[in-house]
């Protein structure tokens, strides 16, 4: 093992030591449902900030983003525009109703709060059934990255580091619950600003600066640097709205609105929010056009696949420092959105289905803790077993995420005439497209260039709004 490799591997070792620590201390701070569900609802303004930052910018941001911006261009880089636009429509469109539901009507998950909305068991537990796979999905998802990144820092096997990875997330958040998932996603989220700014600044200088890397890539393949990159304009708008707008589906990010301690704390909340997340997004940029600049001069073999393309930069020019720095960054954005995930599923398991089926009262903090660990061992066999299915799943989970739930709660919750009804067609709608669309995508048989999410978020809107604006007697169910 080379020395940048020993360097890697003993920072993500003690990363990951310390992680665990967190949990065992967070452990003594979740000792009811409030508590393990909602923080508490103690967060103040950075804190939620961060929290929100790190759950948002997921592996995808260090790994997915440079290769995507090798493979299409600046056009992916449409994804990024909409994070100027997330914080703000999250405290207009959400902040005040879900937190006063939180604080008024007892709701500590999003299914609790659509049943309360909306008044109709079969929405929330659509909704919870939906999110719960939703969570497996996006879980198994960020388990293979953080295994594929562990196998190769600790010179392992792929399987193992899912275990490895597995069991230091399930450490610190069975134990802590959503304390232990904020606290560490802070620290997360300070890690990931340190290394993207970093990393930004190594890639520029090994390109050349901006000027000289630009004038190699519009040499070679001009259109990359289009503003609509190798895609056209309708997947770029596409990517926009789906992400502006279906960010405020995804329950691992608005439930943190549920968590602050006083609303009125969110009024920096935007502008903070869209500066940490540009931040983070540099690494996107700065990576993807140095690499691919490099390529084309000969410097950088080829990509066998584009998501190789951070890896490939820190192997051929950080230093070794940068390289557990970066790595480190890397983990931390895998584990950030991964810990959100596994406490939302353990409400669906502990208090959301059985609402649905009439059980009342409070889940217990062990019973949630036992069903945290649960919703591990399902993702991380389905991350054993069907890797081929993996990104699949994940991809799917966030379409159904923004088809099915941005309407019920962006609209809803501020919407007078939305109803029962509208809640049911828009749930059922919304996640048959996202399912068809996806699946047809995967298998070449897609037609359209506008992304499969964003038109189930589309045709889920549509409906929501169409149901919504139809007159109902009052004595009719749903009205």
């Amino acid at each position: 093992m080379d020395r940048q490799r020993i360097m890697i591997a003993a920072a993500i070792v003690a990363y990951l030591v310390f992680l665990s620590l967190i949990g065992v201390w967070s452990a003594r701070r979740s000792r009811r449902s409030s508590d393990f569900y909602l923080a508490g609802r103690r967060l103040g303004l950075l804190t939620t900030v961060l929290a929100t930052m790190a759950s948002i910018m997921s592996g995808f941001v260090f790994v997915g983003g440079p290769g995507l911006f090798y493979s299409v261009g600046l056009g992916s880089f449409w994804i990024v525009i909409s994070a100027s636009f997330t914080g703000a429509m999250m405290c207009w469109l959400l902040a005040r109703p879900l937190h006063t539901m939180a604080a008024n009507a007892g709701c500590l998950t999003i299914p609790d709060v659509i049943l309360v909305r909306y008044g109709c068991r079969f929405s929330s537990g659509f909704a919870a059934v939906g999110i719960l796979l939703g969570v497996v999905g996006y879980l198994a998802t960020q388990l293979l990255a953080l295994g594929i990144v562990l196998a190769g820092v600790l010179s392992t096997s792929i399987w193992l580091g899912i275990l490895v990875g597995g069991l230091v997330l399930v450490v610190y958040t069975t134990a802590g619950g959503m304390v232990a998932a904020v606290y560490t996603d802070v620290l997360q989220g300070v890690v990931m600003l340190v290394s993207t700014s970093v990393i930004f600044g190594y890639a520029l200088s090994a390109g050349g600066g901006f000027a000289a890397m630009s004038a190699v890539i519009l040499r070679e393949v001009p259109d990359l640097l289009g503003p609509w990159g190798l895609v056209g304009p309708v997947t770029c708008l596409g990517w926009f709205f789906l992400f502006a707008l279906g960010s405020l589906g995804q329950p691992h990010v608005v439930h943190k609105m549920m968590m602050v301690r006083d609303v009125r704390l969110l009024k920096h909340f935007p502008w903070i929010l869209a500066v940490s997340m540009t931040v983070c997004s540099l690494v996107w940029l700065g990576v993807g056009i140095s690499v691919k600049s490099l390529v084309f001069q000969g410097d950088l073999p080829a990509l066998a696949h584009p998501d190789d393309a951070i890896i490939s930069f820190l192997h051929a020019f950080a230093p070794d420092w940068l390289g557990a720095l970066a790595y480190a960054g890397i983990v931390s954005a895998i584990m950030s959105t991964a810990d959100s995930f596994a406490n939302i599923g353990a409400g669906v398991l502990a208090r959301d289905l059985p609402g649905v089926f009439g059980r009342k009262g409070e889940p217990t903090v062990q019973r949630s803790r036992v069903f945290s660990v649960l919703v591990f061992v399902f993702a991380i066999a389905f991350a054993l077993s069907v890797k081929g299915l993996v990104a699949y799943a994940g991809i799917l989970g966030f379409g159904i995420f923004a088809a099915a739930l941005t309407p019920l709660l962006a609209v809803g919750l501020n919407w007078p005439a939305a109803n029962a009804w509208s809640a049911r067609a828009s749930l059922v709608a919304g996640t048959i497209v996202a399912v068809a669309g996806e699946t047809m995508s995967r298998l070449g048989l897609y037609p359209l260039e506008i992304p499969p999410a964003c038109l189930a978020l589309l045709l889920s809107l549509i409906v929501f709004l169409g149901i919504g604006l139809i007159p109902r007697r009052p004595t009719e169910p749903g009205a």
